[in-house]
């Protein structure tokens, strides 16, 4: 009895356990952990910002550990990414640095062997506009971050506050590209 008491305890104790990926992994199975092994996601922690159109684009990446990604089924290290837009008068155009970390529209995904690192964003408060991104180190230092926005295409309900608006009127909440500073 006593042997298959500690049998199914050990038993238990190893499927509980997920198989621990790096970052660059990819195709893993289901409850598999993509873990930040080599602590990769550090070096982007922060605040960084840069100038664009005559905007201000303040952008703060936070690391969450083992988050439970429920499209890919896997636990995942990594950024969240909340940012804020200000005109050159100072005037707020965008705002979500307030937002709780599991309401962020920036969330990370991988990090590529070129020290490349991927994000999506989706924003529901602006008719779901949504795009890939893609963030990496222009210098040694790691002082200096190039971000490039790739949107996605939108399907615009006349629900949405800015159907039918040609495109150079309809909010740009992320620049295309641009090169921030750590600050």
């Amino acid at each position: 009895m006593k042997k298959l008491i500690l049998f199914t305890i050990l038993t238990l104790s190893f499927s509980c356990n997920a198989q621990i990926y790096p970052l660059t992994a990819t195709e893993l199975p289901e409850n598999s952990y993509r873990k930040d092994i080599n602590n990769d996601l550090q070096a982007f922690e922060g605040t960084w910002k840069g100038t664009w159109k005559e905007k201000t684009f303040l952008i703060n990446f936070k690391k969450i550990v083992n988050q439970y990604d429920n499209i890919l089924k896997i636990y995942i290290d990594r950024l969240i990414g909340k940012f804020q837009v200000k005109d050159s008068n100072g005037n707020i155009l965008f705002d979500n640095l307030n937002l709780a970390d599991n309401k962020a529209k920036i969330e990370g995904g991988k990090i590529f062997p070129s020290g490349k690192y991927t994000l999506s964003y989706v924003d529901p408060d602006l008719c779901l506009k949504s795009g890939g991104i893609m963030i990496n180190f222009t210098n040694p230092n790691k002082t200096e971050l190039k971000l490039k926005f790739y949107e996605t295409s939108q399907v615009l309900d006349s629900e949405c506050f800015y159907h039918g608006k040609p495109i150079d009127q309809r909010p740009e909440p992320i620049p295309q590209e641009i090169i921030l500073t750590k600050q």
